[in-house]
């Protein structure tokens, strides 16, 4: 039998084996250890709910939001002034530059301080943006955690599957084992020709191969969503309960959230939903911020004001009579605007916001499209689970039961009793791969909904106290 699910390890998520070992172990520190409770019955809400704290992609953009939040702070700063301390006409004197203290020397001391004076709005179009910036950047997080929590929904019931289909298929083995060592007894005692035995010991032997497939599949999954969650030490004993099935239970609960229900129309009230979710609103407020940095832009037109005053300390003395003791200067200075007038970096800052402006329309529409896709995914796997836990492996069962009975009588041979196995096996497989694919589907269509206070772990959210704070206190 061929693998039914081929390739759902390497689609389960963004995370490679490999990559989930490094930062597995790397996340091992920042993460508690998860409950032995939780490693033996893993539940979807109980994984999603170490999102937060233990997704390498949820860490990476809160790390993001406190350098937002940095940005903010610097662009509120004024330029500071500039201190120049100098000294001149040490050869004038004949007699040298004198005794005593440095300040009654003989020669020019000089003390400037000059100050730029921004002007047109700079500092505050500057600050806008930033600030922008800063709320895209914690909406980029509430979104990357939507997504995380989605992913690691359809990873647990990826495991979830595979688990069973490896229970499954080991039932299968044992009872091929048991059928077969029955069977060479007949044999032996002349009740069945010895041709069945070597068809009973071929199908023993693809029905221990799709075991080993499905138990390299188990195993991989485990290490993705341990790598997930954090849980990479404990990945080798980590078992995902059965998602939940709204089709048995009416409560809701993590795993069937209001918004995934049996058949999910995209009407008005999905549609206004979809509008306030974290990526369209960070995309949104992108674009502001390409508009403030257009503000910026303009503003250079505006001539900054650079103020200087200079004090200049020439000590007169017998050596040097022709010293002018105090003198105090004030300079200002402005640029020319004779080679250019920033033309070039207003026409870059009103490109930016047109892709700004295209992206946000682009993500709306995608979105939109997306969420539309996804109502006809959950209807189809809705569709594919009923289809094959009331019909494919209840016959399959009925047909295998009754050619057991049929071949101990006489009345059919191996082959058709083979076949019937061979189907058993498949439809079982079926119905625990359309149950995943029916969870997976859900969770996709509650995530598309999800907004950033519908989060399972809230506290990742929170925005930094400090831009400095330390990473392993905000983590």
């Amino acid at each position: 039998m061929k693998n039914s699910n081929p390739g759902a390890a390497r689609r389960a998520g963004p995370l490679t084996v490999g990559l989930g070992l490094g930062l597995g172990w790397s996340l091992a520190i920042a993460c508690p250890t998860l409950p032995s409770a939780s490693v033996e019955a893993l539940t979807a809400a109980a994984a999603m709910q170490r999102v937060g704290d233990c997704h390498p992609d949820v860490l990476a953009a809160r790390d993001a939001l406190r350098g937002a939040a940095a940005d903010v702070t610097t662009a509120g700063q004024a330029p500071n002034p500039q201190l120049t301390v100098g000294a001149g006409s040490m050869s004038g004197a004949r007699g040298g530059i004198g005794g005593g203290s440095l300040w009654s020397k003989t020669f020019d001391h000089q003390l400037r301080v000059d100050q730029l004076l921004e002007r047109g709005g700079k500092a505050e179009a500057r600050r806008a943006a930033a600030t922008a910036q800063r709320e895209a950047a914690r909406l980029t997080l509430a979104d990357t955690l939507r997504q995380a929590e989605a992913g690691v929904a359809r990873l647990h019931a990826d495991l979830w599957a595979a688990q069973a289909r490896v229970q499954a298929l080991s039932d299968s083995v044992q009872a091929s084992e048991q059928s077969l060592k029955a069977l060479e007894r007949r044999v032996a005692a002349g009740d069945a020709p010895a041709a069945d035995v070597m068809r009973f010991r071929a199908d023993h032997a693809r029905a221990q191969a799709d075991l080993q497939q499905a138990r390299g599949d188990a195993r991989a999954l485990q290490i993705q969503l341990a790598a997930a969650i954090g849980a990479l030490p404990q990945a080798d004993r980590l078992q995902a309960e059965r998602p939940a099935n709204p089709e048995t239970t009416t409560e809701t609960t993590p795993e069937a959230p209001p918004t995934a229900s049996a058949s999910p129309r995209a009407g008005e009230a999905e549609v206004e939903r979809l509008a306030q979710r974290a990526d369209l609103q960070a995309a949104e407020q992108r674009l502001r911020a390409a508009e403030h940095s257009r503000d910026v832009a303009q503003a250079l037109r505006t001539r900054d004001v650079n103020v200087g005053l200079q004090v200049d300390h020439y000590p007169a003395s017998a050596a040097n009579p022709s010293g002018s003791g105090n003198t105090l200067s004030v300079s200002v200075s402005v640029p020319l605007m004779v080679r250019h007038a920033y033309d070039g970096e207003i026409a870059r800052a009103q490109a930016d916001v047109d892709a700004a402006r295209n992206a946000y329309e682009r993500s709306r529409e995608l979105a939109l499209a997306d969420l539309q896709r996804l109502r006809g995914q959950l209807d189809a796997a809705q569709t594919r689970y009923r289809l094959a836990a009331t019909e494919l492996e209840p016959a399959a069962t009925q047909l295998a039961t009754a050619l057991e009975r049929a071949y101990q009588r006489g009345g059919v041979g191996s082959l058709e009793l083979l076949e019937a196995r061979r189907n058993q096996r498949a439809a079982q497989v079926e119905r625990i791969t359309a149950e995943a694919e029916q969870a997976k589907a859900r969770a996709d269509w509650a995530a598309a909904l999800r907004l950033p206070d519908d989060a399972s772990s809230p506290a990742a959210l929170a925005p930094p106290s400090s831009p400095v704070a330390a990473p392993a206190a905000a983590r």
